[in-house]
């Protein structure tokens, strides 16, 4: 006949004060590693947000390039605005935006590298259970995508090259 497990009595503290002492560092050390992810996951919410002010100003200097040509064009303000007047004024704000960007991407690139150094020394010192390899950064990837589509708006403004023409 087994012993039964009194009903006001975890397991833990049934048998004895080495299993309560091992729960509490297995515990430990699974928050530590949750811990970590947070931390990653608060380094893609801040390379989101230098996303979005890039995105705020490529937006705006396209806007502002086309914006100018379209006075020029439809309203015979040719001598009032020179033609290079909304092209440096959207080259300018867009330049602005990608360096925003870059400096963004660079920045959350090197804090992971760091993570997981931190996370590895851990694993090694055995405070962190292992943890599955996750795959590269989405937001990342999204990041490059802007950065791309940033310097594809320059060239269009500055050469009038492009996909559209």
């Amino acid at each position: 006949m087994s012993a039964a497990l009194p009903d006001d009595v975890s397991p833990a503290e049934w048998r004895g004060p080495e299993a309560r002492a091992d729960a509490r560092v297995e515990l430990a050390g699974v928050r530590t590693g949750l811990a970590l992810e947070r931390t990653r996951m608060s380094s893609d919410r801040t390379l989101m947000a230098i996303m979005r002010t890039a995105l705020s100003m490529i937006g705006f200097g396209i806007a502002m390039f086309e914006f100018v040509d379209y006075l020029r064009n439809q309203f015979g303000l040719l001598d009032a605005l020179p033609r290079a007047a909304g092209r440096n004024v959207g080259i300018g704000l867009t330049a602005l935006g990608i360096g925003v960007l870059a400096l963004g991407i660079v920045s959350h690139f090197a804090f992971l590298r760091r993570l997981a150094a931190q996370r590895r020394d851990l694993q090694g010192r055995g405070l962190v259970p292992p943890a599955l390899d996750l795959p590269g950064s989405l937001i990342l990837t999204l990041a490059f995508l802007l950065l791309i589509g940033g310097i594809a708006a320059i060239l269009r403004m500055a050469w009038r090259i492009g996909l559209l023409g």
